[in-house]
């Protein structure tokens, strides 16, 4: 379940804070390594909306978090924003795979998967079915998924969490 580590934030500047809240579905995007491995960044996909705050990290170290801010622009006839992401373990064999959205109906969606097998991070979009509190376990690692209450103007935050 998300605790109080869930809101050590990179800094945000208040003009991406008003830029965020004035755009349509906005989501925050949070991801925790909380193992002794570095995350690599092998491959992003933004299905649809774009980010607002910086990119998806291209490494992520071992015991840090990253926030990334995603959300559609206003005047979208059809507003959603969602993708997917692969992160390779450094000097192991997984590969994390995260999904995402928050649709134009319906509630958050979520996939959280760490594997060998290769797949792209479209798959881990197309993957993503709701917002339930994902968990599972692949060898020493366990995997979460939740959707929280975000920090920034009322949207919502996925946590993906890799222990």
């Amino acid at each position: 379940m998300a605790t109080d580590s869930d809101w050590i934030d990179c800094p945000l500047k208040w003009t991406t804070i008003n830029t965020f809240s004035k755009r349509s579905r906005p989501l925050e995007i949070f991801i925790e390594n909380k193992t002794l491995y570095m995350l690599q960044l092998d491959q992003d996909c933004l299905n649809s909306g774009e980010r607002i705050e910086s990119t998806f990290k291209k490494v992520l170290y071992p015991q840090s978090s990253w926030l990334t801010l995603v959300a559609n622009k206003s005047p979208s006839i059809a507003p959603a924003v969602g993708g997917g992401l692969k992160y390779r373990l450094v000097d192991k064999e997984y590969i994390l795979y995260l999904g995402f959205s928050n649709p134009f109906s319906g509630g958050h969606v979520s996939f959280v998967n760490l594997s060998k097998v290769e797949h792209t991070a479209k798959w881990a979009f197309d993957e993503a079915k709701d917002g339930s509190f994902k968990s599972s376990e692949f060898g020493e690692h366990r995997l979460t998924a939740e959707v929280v209450d975000g920090r920034y103007c009322g949207s919502k935050r996925i946590v993906f969490r890799l222990e």
